[in-house]
């Protein structure tokens, strides 16, 4: 049998739970269960199968509860579930940069970057709340999300780069019908599967 993937071991014996992670270039941030943030810088030895792995930064007051990561690079920003809540941070410094009001009680988000012909480009998360399972969706520039009781929701919010530490405004655009609590999400384009327990949508 061919091995595409062959394991290879980068942490090891780490006195903390992971609870998510998130990696680019050679970075790896790992979400730990006390809620300290990790950065580790990850170099692979050249002729060998091993990894020279350096803790660059730590934050261990970074929030109570780090659900899900996921770094922008164009941007230089980290978007982050955070008890429940979805915050945008400096990749650089972890400093905050705003938190998405429309996604409050969120357990789960989806990211997409999508340049546009201008070579401007904009990014789009999608995340389910957890009481109202709700799928709201915004678009140029900044939220998409989902969630639990039956309804999708569309909106639209104008806006700068979330790097410039600019905000937009949202305006509602439409409700959808939704079955069941979205397990998972994924961009293709500009429509978006979500993953029920048993089925999965593809909203356009």
């Amino acid at each position: 049998m061919h091995d595409a993937y062959e394991p290879v071991p980068i942490l090891e014996k780490l006195p903390l739970q992971i609870d998510c992670l998130a990696a680019w270039e050679d970075w790896l941030l790992v979400g730990t269960k006390p809620g300290h943030l990790l950065l580790y810088r990850i170099k692979k030895d050249a002729g060998t199968n091993r990894f020279e792995v350096t803790l660059e930064k730590s934050n261990k007051n970074f929030s109570k509860k780090i659900q899900q990561l996921f770094v922008v690079s164009q941007y230089k920003i980290l978007i982050s579930l955070l008890e429940n809540n979805i915050h945008v941070h400096d990749l650089l410094t972890f400093q905050q940069i705003t938190v998405v009001s429309k996604a409050r009680g969120a357990t789960l988000f989806a990211c997409d970057l999508q340049q546009s012909p201008s070579g401007s480009s904009a990014e789009d998360v999608c995340c389910c709340e957890e009481e109202a399972s709700t799928v709201l969706l915004e678009g140029q520039g900044v939220l998409r999300a989902a969630g639990k009781a039956g309804v999708l929701r569309a909106a639209g919010e104008t806006g700068s780069s979330p790097a410039a530490g600019e905000t937009g405004s949202s305006t509602a655009a439409g409700d959808f019908a939704a079955p069941d609590i979205p397990k998972s999400m994924a961009w293709c384009q500009n429509s978006i599967c979500v993953g029920f327990k048993r089925d999965y949508y593809l909203i356009r």
